[in-house]
């Protein structure tokens, strides 16, 4: 079958003749059918003659053999996809078809066009009258992203029976893809011309979430010369096909919404592509003013421009201008406040009557956290403020002493001296920052329905496994809950643990048959579920693979999949793997035993006694602790512990009471010991003018082991890391694992260097494009352990990350450790900076912005040690980029108390130039305030 021709039923017979009897419906022709499909590649043909014009009774018998069938199927690797048609010939109303077509595994079949037009013959032949109440239940069930084939079915229903145009969110994405992808020689302009949806979902493209994504894709994909959504809804505008205020009132409402700025992007592109005319701007100068506060950086340019132009052409009143140009300088990103400040100073000259009020506004820049921004608004007012009028002049002075506050100390001297006055110095010391909260550990889970109930949450996150891991986050100590709750329970009741569990296999079995998250915590957790219930997975051999190796084995061994796969692991993610696969492993078997692990506080430190009265268990039982469950407990051990327990432990006679009480007596196990160095060829990049790899160096940190002896031998993956280079160029990181990047502090509590030298591999490859490890800073700085070469390198890519989440985190972590008032060197942050700023490419401006948003955040001793220590390096290069800003940040954080006396290599040389460049005149002002200060 072609997916063209008509879908026969098989119940037709020749004119003139009579329909022979035919013998009553079997389990055994179903069977056979079933073959006849599988053979024809999927093809229902053979599904759809067998139930023609069979009764409902027949089908109702038919449902124990079909039942029994699909538990069988389950447990093939095709799962119960051949299954698909019957089911729907067999299951009885509305609901239950639905909810069986609407199962993911349900979606993996043909998109043959005339195999979904199966699924209606078959319902049309049952109860035309099913088919509305089916199409509403899927297409309110239909998940908004492009996989499967739920849409195909539900058009095939609606187009089938004639009925309504769904209009639900799923409906509506899924609606996008599939008329951006089917092109069939026509133009896009074309195939929306003749779409039966078109007219009646052109409303909805600019309601429903998620849209914007999908048309930016088709933009991304389109080919050169073919129209894009955007010029292909002007297209049709023109041909009067559709209205254009549909289609601008549109887009202003969709970006007056907002999304994510990569989903608006797509608006903006339409909105351009309509070329509103003034009049058509005009009309709605209100919707744009109400984008400049708050909306994207492209949305606000967007706004911003089109009311520059309403200006220019005089069609923009005074007022609307002084409201939009507080809206843009209240903003942060420097090229709208900059074009804001140009723009005001060109209108005040176009409103003379109103000149006072507009440039009052600029003041609204003090606010901004750009030294160079500031300094701007400053300048623009110290221009205009001579030519206006006394009552004109008399409001901006108004307005720029009510701003003072808001200026540093070297601008605040600035603008007072404008306005006639003087003010007094702020005083050296700034107030101390508030160390952050002590995180609590919420309460063990104490029952199984709260077990239940947690794993669901757990495993709920990841539908499949094409959905992005950016923004998902491992819970860390819901993790911990999970697993001493799992232990407790299966020493308690183990036939009740595996009666509680039991749903979830069903509920979740793409995590619990270990398909795609074997190297994920969730699928170490789930492989815990499978464990403790028996679950055997659809793979053959693989609940066998998994388990019953023993305590005594190695990480490979214990993680599934391939030996070279478990060996590419990140470290630390190894570790935190082997441990939870081996609490899968317990689980299998009748026995358990105190689980030695568990923490006691949220830093993920254990309780020693209890550590050693486990102990005392296990020797007395007989039986051999399990391995990583006593290596993690070792390295959880706090700093400090009761000599009496340390007494205590001295009388364990066990291998592993040995090992625990010699650790113990050692003061805990040692501290990594972290270095730096330059490693060559961390980084490449392809250089198409020089048609071939570029490749860059960079500071990385390793580790080696304090002491080998009294460090667990399963953790010593964790402190050899001699060659973070080579770790680098081989990638150094998985994106299938950066949801359990929050987890990795648990694993070294107290030795925050040694993890963070790994996070450093992450946080260098995050200054070229998006790799998570940033987001865990604020945590190790919360953490115990000294801080080295790991956690320096770290902060120094990070506060240069691409992303501004990553630089955000580095800011929060930088602000953590000033409070907390740990002993760091802060100036070897900024040679590290510096290092890696003229080998590996970090960005300047990147850096100092995240270190001004420190100093804000009252961070600003420390923000100067950085700099004193990054601005020699950067003074001796040969780039400038970012110097200016550098030297205004360095100066602001110097006259607030930050600075102590001494001098900054190469300053004097750069304030000593001639000229009237903003870095010689930011260097001069530096220089004034450090020897104020000496």
């Amino acid at each position: 079958m072609t997916g063209t021709e008509p879908m026969t039923t098989g119940s037709e017979a020749p004119a003139g003749t009579e329909t022979p009897a035919r013998a009553p419906l079997t389990w055994a022709q179903v069977r056979v059918a079933l073959l006849e499909q599988d053979r024809a590649g999927e093809n229902p043909a053979p599904i759809v003659a067998l139930f023609a014009g069979r009764t409902e009774a027949e089908r109702r018998k038919l449902l124990p053999d079909y039942k029994e069938a699909v538990r069988s199927f389950r447990e093939t690797s095709r799962g119960m996809r051949p299954l698909r048609y019957v089911g729907v010939a067999c299951l009885g109303g509305p609901a239950g078809i639905a909810q069986w077509l609407s199962r993911e595994d349900m979606s993996w079949t043909t998109t043959d066009r005339g195999a979904e037009r199966a699924v209606h013959t078959l319902l049309a032949e049952r109860n035309p009258a099913w088919i509305p109440d089916i199409v509403q239940r899927l297409a309110a069930k239909m998940p908004v992203d492009t996989w499967g084939n739920h849409w195909d079915v539900v058009d095939a229903l609606v187009r089938g029976s004639d009925l309504a145009t769904p209009t639900t969110a799923g409906f509506v994405v899924r609606w996008v893809a599939k008329a951006g992808q089917e092109g069939n020689g026509r133009t896009l302009t074309e195939r929306l011309r003749e779409d039966r949806y078109f007219t009646d979902l052109l409303p909805a493209l600019f309601e429903v979430p998620g849209v914007g994504a999908h048309l930016e894709n088709h933009e991304s994909w389109r080919q050169a010369g073919q129209p894009g959504w955007g010029v292909a809804l002007a297209e049709l505008a023109d041909a009067k096909v559709i209205e254009r205020d549909t289609v601008l009132d549109g887009c202003l409402s969709r970006l007056l919404r907002g999304e994510r700025p990569n989903a608006l992007r797509a608006f903006v592109r339409m909105h351009d592509a309509m070329a509103p005319t003034d009049d058509e701007l005009a009309a709605r100068v209100d919707s744009y003013l109400r984008l400049l506060p708050d909306a994207p950086s492209p949305v606000a340019g967007t706004a911003q421009e089109v009311l520059r132009r309403l200006d220019a052409a005089g069609r923009l009143d005074p007022e609307r201008l002084a409201e939009a140009s507080r809206s843009v300088l209240f903003r942060s990103e420097k090229k709208l406040v900059r074009s804001q400040l140009v723009w005001l100073g060109q209108a005040i000259k176009r409103h003379p009557e109103h000149a006072g009020t507009l440039l009052a506004c600029a003041c609204t820049a003090f606010g901004s956290a750009a030294v160079d921004l500031q300094e701007r608004a400053l300048t623009l007012i110290a221009k205009q403020v001579g030519r206006l009028a006394p009552d004109q002049a008399a409001l901006v002075f108004d307005e720029v002493r009510g701003q003072l506050p808001l200026l540093g100390e070297a601008l605040r001297q600035e603008a007072a001296a404008l306005l006639g006055e003087s003010v007094a110095a702020e005083p050296d010391s700034a107030p101390p920052l508030a160390p952050p909260p002590v995180r609590e550990l919420p309460p063990p889970i104490d029952s199984l329905d709260e077990l239940v109930e947690e794993l669901a949450v757990l495993f709920a996150g990841t539908p499949n496994p094409w959905v992005s891991t950016r923004g998902r986050a491992t819970d860390p100590l819901a993790v911990e809950r999970i697993v001493s709750a799992m232990l407790r329970e299966h020493a308690r009741d183990r036939e009740a643990l595996h009666s509680a569990l039991l749903p979830l296999t069903e509920r979740h079995a793409h995590i619990i048959e270990q398909q795609w998250f074997i190297h994920q915590v969730q699928g170490a957790v789930g492989a815990m579920v499978a464990a403790a219930t028996g679950y055997g997975g659809s793979r053959s051999g693989w609940f066998r693979s998994l388990f019953g190796k023993g305590t005594e084995v190695s990480d490979h061994q214990l993680i599934p999949g391939a030996k070279v796969d478990v060996e590419r692991l990140e470290p630390t993610q190894r570790f935190l793997l082997a441990r939870l696969y081996e609490v899968g492993t317990r689980l299998r078997l009748p026995r358990s035993g105190p689980h030695l692990a568990e923490i006691a506080d949220a830093t993920g430190f254990v309780d020693p006694q209890a550590l050693v009265a486990g102990l005392e268990q296990w020797e007395a039982s007989g039986h051999t602790p399990w391995r990583r469950d006593v290596d993690q407990a070792l390295l959880r051990l706090p700093a400090d512990v009761d000599p009496a327990v340390v007494a205590r432990a001295g009388r364990l006679t066990s291998p592993a009471g040995l090992r625990v009480a010699a650790v113990l007596a050692a003061g805990g196990p040692p501290a990594a010991v972290v270095g730096r160095r330059r490693f060559d060829r961390i980084h490449r990049e392809f250089s198409y003018g020089d048609r071939g790899w570029v490749y860059f160096d960079g500071p990385l940190a390793s580790v080696a082991p304090g002491d080998r002896e009294l460090l667990p031998e399963s953790a010593l993956v964790l402190y050899d890391l001699a060659d973070p280079g080579a770790a680098a160029r081989g990638g150094g990181r998985s994106e299938n694992t950066e949801p359990d990047l929050h987890c990795w502090p648990l694993v070294l509590p107290r030795d925050r260097d040694a993890l963070a030298a790994h996070v450093a591999i992450r946080t260098q490859h995050g200054i070229d494009g998006i790799c998570r490890g940033a987001e865990i800073l604020p945590a190790l700085a919360e953490a115990h352990g000294p801080l080295g070469p790991g956690m320096s390198l770290a902060l120094a890519y990070a506060l240069g990350a691409r992303t501004a989440e990553d630089r955000a985190a580095a800011v929060d972590a930088v602000v953590t450790l000033a409070a907390r008032g740990d002993a760091w060197d802060t100036a070897a942050l900024g040679r590290d900076i510096g290092e890696a700023v003229r080998t590996r490419g970090l960005k300047t401006t990147r850096v100092v912005t995240s270190l001004q948003e420190a100093a804000r955040a009252g961070a600003g001793r420390a923000v100067w040690g950085v700099l004193s220590g990054f601005l020699p390096d950067l003074l001796a290069g040969t780039k400038q980029t970012g110097l200016a800003d550098a030297l205004a940040v360095a100066a602001e954080t110097a006259a607030s108390g930050g600075a102590r006396a001494g001098s900054i290599p190469g300053l004097d040389a750069l304030a000593d130039r001639k000229g009237s460049s903003r870095a010689v005149g930011e260097a001069k002002r530096l220089r004034r305030i450090l020897v104020d200060r000496g």
